[in-house]
């Protein structure tokens, strides 16, 4: 679960290469827009469903005895199902309070105030060149799919990876952290690829490393604009960690979540990030020349002692 609002630095980029790119004929802006990686192939799939609202503003125009929330099930979620939602490893725990808010009707003009600001051009050109920059280090077999709603006042965080394949984005205006935070939740559907089984859940602990990789990722890819200035705390607690050491093999569920995100209990805010990202730098500093597909692909439980990172608290 695992989403970052955060105000990112502006960098100058380097030029981006050249990229099949393939619109899918549908409305004009297209709905779905489609590349791939120029250099390897992997393919990439934009799905921008605020351009749907129309269709469920509509909809409750002409059928006002109908549920609202059926009318945007039918019209907006089931419209993007496939792409977004039907295959996500991770969709029933992170995304269903998210989908469940459906906008008011009292609230559909600054909502499709939103939309007329949100340039599609402009987020396929931000997106892709994360999604590239962030597949040159970290390739997959697996084609990502990027799918993009309005504002969301029930998820107030902007992206959120809900399975190997399943990125989902909220808007907002600060688009200056979409590069890096696109390669943050590219990391966890590569590291989901690698790590989701049906049969074991996933615990807090590999919660822990799947938001420190992210972290260490994202500040690989975009090294001048990333949220480790702001999320990283070097102070070692001993309080905050024997708070989340007791819950460690914990199996991940919302209630347990705030360990990760900080701000309950006494926890600083992004507390697991925080510290995910720390137990991954000191285990890199004894792995040095370990590629990013090396370092994504360990056991988090290996990284962990490797690290010796409990020497900190002891």
């Amino acid at each position: 679960m695992l989403i970052l609002a955060v105000i990112l630095l502006t960098a100058c980029q380097p030029p981006k290469p050249s990229v099949e790119k393939t619109e899918v004929p549908s409305e004009e802006p297209a709905i779905t827009y489609t590349f791939k990686n120029p250099r390897t192939g992997q393919a990439f799939s934009i799905h921008h469903a605020y351009l749907l609202y129309d269709n469920f503003f509509t909809a409750v125009s002409e059928n006002p005895k109908d549920s609202p929330y059926e009318l945007y099930d039918r019209e907006v979620l089931q419209s993007v199902n496939e792409a977004c939602f039907e295959n996500a490893e991770l969709a029933q725990l992170d995304y269903t309070a998210a989908l469940e808010w459906t906008p008011a009707k009292r609230e559909y003009e600054q909502v499709t105030k939103q939309i007329a600001r949100m340039n599609t051009e402009q987020l396929n050109d931000l997106f892709e060149e994360a999604l590239v920059k962030s597949s040159d280090l970290l390739p997959s077999d697996q084609q990502t799919n990027v799918c993009i709603f309005p504002e969301n006042e029930a998820f107030p965080s902007e992206m959120l990876t809900v399975g190997s394949e399943e990125i989902l984005v909220f808007y907002s205006k600060y688009d200056r952290t979409y590069k890096a935070g696109m390669a943050h939740e590219y990391h966890h559907t590569v590291w989901l690829g690698k790590h989701i089984d049906d049969d074991t859940p996933l615990t807090l602990f590999d919660h822990l490393a799947l938001e420190g990789q992210a972290v260490m990722f994202e500040s690989i890819v975009y090294p001048d604009m990333n949220s480790t200035y702001y999320i990283v705390d070097e102070s070692y607690n001993q309080d905050y960690w024997d708070q989340m050491v007791s819950k460690l093999d914990s199996i991940y569920t919302e209630d347990i979540d705030g360990t990760i995100q900080g701000g309950i209990n006494g926890l600083p805010h992004a507390y697991g990030y925080s510290e995910g990202y720390k137990i991954i730098r000191a285990y890199l500093e004894k792995h040095p020349d370990m590629s990013v597909e090396e370092w994504t692909s360990k056991d988090p439980r290996e990284i962990f002692e490797d690290s010796k990172y409990v020497d900190n608290y002891q």
